[in-house]
């Protein structure tokens, strides 16, 4: 068992995680995903998707490179271990365990797990938040992922590319998390020296 689940120690060696959870689906948390795992070479990606009726964990590659995946978005972006689970709420600790299992296998010396519900529970060396233009339409699931981030993201692209300026955004976000650095997804695509010390100093 990783003691980021469950506070056990094992003899294995010690995965550096990072989580991604966001305000809604939809919201740019994959789009995260791979830029950390293009900045951090070698670490493995968890993929957390909820399903009610199934408890499922694998890195089978005709599924992970499914056309439309994030799994395969987080693949091509370079991942090297990429795992897909499917689990309600109550599996996804016993899910993560399998999951971490195989990641300590494929030599990962980390992994990025993108999911709320994994972010919930977890005790991450990092975890980062993804929201967009307001909070009016953030899940009250994600609250307390937001609360407790180490990092807030604003993914504030217009689909036109153009940055998107929001200037009531960051005081909304300080009413749930006063002290978390905030940065715009666009400093990941060409990180600057902040970025870097960041990673450097917490992975």
């Amino acid at each position: 068992m990783n003691r980021h689940v469950d506070e056990m120690t094992s003899s294995a060696p010690t995965l550096r995680i990072i989580t991604v959870s966001g305000a809604h689906g939809g919201v740019g948390k994959t789009l995260l995903a791979t830029l950390l795992i293009k900045l951090l070479p070698g670490f493995a990606a968890i993929k957390v998707s909820h399903a009610d009726l199934m408890v499922s964990v694998t890195d089978d590659m005709v599924e992970i490179m499914r056309e439309g995946m994030d799994t395969r978005v987080l693949k091509d972006a370079g991942a090297g271990e990429v795992i897909l689970i499917r689990a309600g709420e109550r599996d996804v600790s016993d899910a993560l365990s399998i999951a971490f299992d195989m990641v300590y296998q494929s030599g990962a010396p980390g992994v990025i797990i993108e999911g709320n519900a994994a972010a919930r529970f977890l005790k991450p060396d990092i975890s980062f938040f993804v929201t967009d233009t307001d909070l009016a339409g953030i899940k009250p699931e994600a609250l307390p992922n937001l609360e407790k981030a180490d990092v807030i993201v604003l993914n504030l692209q217009a689909e036109d590319g153009a940055p998107r300026t929001v200037p009531e955004l960051e005081k909304a976000v300080r009413g749930h998390n006063p002290t978390a650095p905030i940065y715009s997804a666009a400093r990941f695509i060409s990180p600057d020296g902040e970025i870097i010390r960041l990673l450097k100093t917490r992975v």
